[in-house]
């Protein structure tokens, strides 16, 4: 007598599965891996029109924007003062007049007339691998210094503040200074026209990689730079160049990269040998 199977057996129907658990774990981290890369393009594409803002800011006003205002330094990461910032000044240059007509620069930026922009979710300066919250931060930093300090007037970036600082005053070049990085959000960021460390960081602490979502920094601090891409973060020079930089790059070559009157042979360019020596010595 013969037998018309209809069905897999239960051993066939395990077998198949478990191939295809295969297969799917095999294929999760490359489809992550394509992700991630699509979204550290935009992330770079949002940077691009920042640094022609920046050129067109200068070739217009004879300097580059303020990092922040206040009436005396050094500033304090709280919600009372002016903290007029550079990214609301580049505004009409990023083709957003809507936004600039409505910032009312005669009071603070955490004044009432200025809540409504201060609130908005603007999506030309969040990097889409940054967390979602809060909705109005900002994820890029003007860089105020090379190490870890309050800002004040007497910072060495070139987003300092009340100072208007132009090419004249980069003696290191424009395409050897870093402008603007990323930095990793916390919940209590003050938002993305807030000239605190909501938009103003340092390189002090290196390239941070991870963050306590929850962890509050004391007022006076500000915090370097970072990101949630895997292995770096994008740096924006004065050139208007955009690198992407190593998060295991030399401490020494950070500082040296944002500090805009060092003098000194550009030491990103020197072999790890040089740099070896430099070290030893």
């Amino acid at each position: 007598m013969s037998s018309i199977r209809r069905a897999f057996t239960l051993v066939e129907l395990l077998v198949v599965i478990a191939i295809i658990g295969i297969l799917v774990g095999l294929a999760a981290p490359a489809l992550q891996a394509m992700r991630e890369s699509s979204r550290r393009a935009i992330c770079q594409s949002r940077l691009t029109p920042i640094g022609m803002a920046m050129q067109s800011y200068h070739d217009r006003w004879q300097h580059f924007p303020v990092g922040t205002v206040a009436d005396s330094g050094p500033v304090v990461s709280e919600a009372e003062g002016d903290h007029h910032n550079w990214i609301g000044r580049l505004l009409d240059l990023l083709d957003q007049p809507v936004i600039a007509s409505q910032i009312d620069r005669s009071v603070s930026i955490y004044a009432t007339a200025n809540e409504p922009v201060l609130q908005l979710a603007y999506p030309g300066v969040k990097c889409p691998s940054a967390g979602h919250f809060p909705a109005n931060a900002s994820s890029y930093v003007g860089l105020h210094h090379p190490s870890e300090k309050a800002i004040d007037e007497t910072d060495h970036g070139v987003f300092v503040l009340n100072l208007q600082i132009s090419r004249d005053d980069v003696p290191d070049g424009l395409s050897n200074t870093a402008f603007v990085s990323e930095k990793l959000i916390s919940v209590d960021d003050l938002g993305w026209l807030s000239g605190t460390r909501a938009t103003l960081r340092n390189v002090g602490g290196g390239i941070e990689t991870s963050e306590d979502l929850f962890g509050e920094l004391p007022p006076m601090a500000v915090g370097s730079i970072g990101s949630r891409h895997p292995a770096g973060v994008h740096v924006l020079f004065g050139s208007g160049e955009i690198r992407f930089q190593s998060d295991q790059t030399d401490h020494r070559v950070l500082e040296q990269m944002v500090d805009r009157r060092d003098g000194g042979l550009p030491m990103q360019f020197q072999t790890l040998d040089q740099q070896r020596r430099a070290s030893a010595q």
